[in-house]
């Protein structure tokens, strides 16, 4: 349904305490060290999920908006003539099924295209993937140039934000304007 160039958007998901007793300088040094390990490790694991339809790890992962934003394309895609029967041969009743529905689909695009095991294509997004703090609770994800997520720390774990790379090519399969006013504001 979506175009496969989100795919990549799916990969960056976080969540990570972190902890120092250093000084002010050394600890916003070592905590941002920290942290960008944290959203690599993450990163992992979420390419992991997306690529296992592991939906549970990926909503643990996701920021508030994105997941709103899911919620959003399921309810598009819901009543959108042209998906209805797709969605009743598959199942689909809710926006679970839907996020793993989604990710089968691309997840089977992905590794179609790039044939290595899901440890591996988790290994290499986590790796080439840019990171650059804006603050200490918020960063800017960049994987090779395709787009970006946002990592933002929220009760002492990272959770990252796909809203504003997703909404592009959510947006050009939503055709009620009720919803695409809804998703253009998140």
């Amino acid at each position: 349904m979506f175009k496969s160039s989100i795919i990549t958007a799916w990969v960056f998901l976080g969540v990570f305490p972190f902890y120092s007793n250093a000084s002010p300088q050394s600890r916003q040094t070592q905590s941002r060290e920290e942290a960008t390990k944290a959203i690599r490790k993450t990163a992992y694991e979420m390419m992991k999920a997306f690529l296992t339809q592991d939906v549970a790890t990926f909503k643990r992962h996701s920021a508030k908006r994105t997941l709103d934003l899911i919620e959003l394309a399921y309810q598009a895609a819901r009543e959108e003539p042209r998906y209805q029967e797709e969605f009743q041969k598959a199942g689909i009743t809710n926006t679970d099924q839907f996020l793993n529905y989604f990710m089968l689909g691309i997840a089977t695009q992905y590794l179609q295209s790039l044939p290595v095991s899901p440890d591996t294509a988790a290994t290499r997004v986590a790796n080439d993937s840019t990171i650059t703090f804006v603050s200490d609770s918020d960063a800017r994800i960049v994987l090779r140039g395709t787009g970006f997520a946002r990592a933002k720390l929220v009760s002492r774990a990272w959770k990252i934000d796909l809203t504003d790379w997703l909404k592009g090519p959510v947006l050009k399969e939503v055709n009620d304007p009720e919803l695409r006013a809804r998703i253009k504001v998140l």
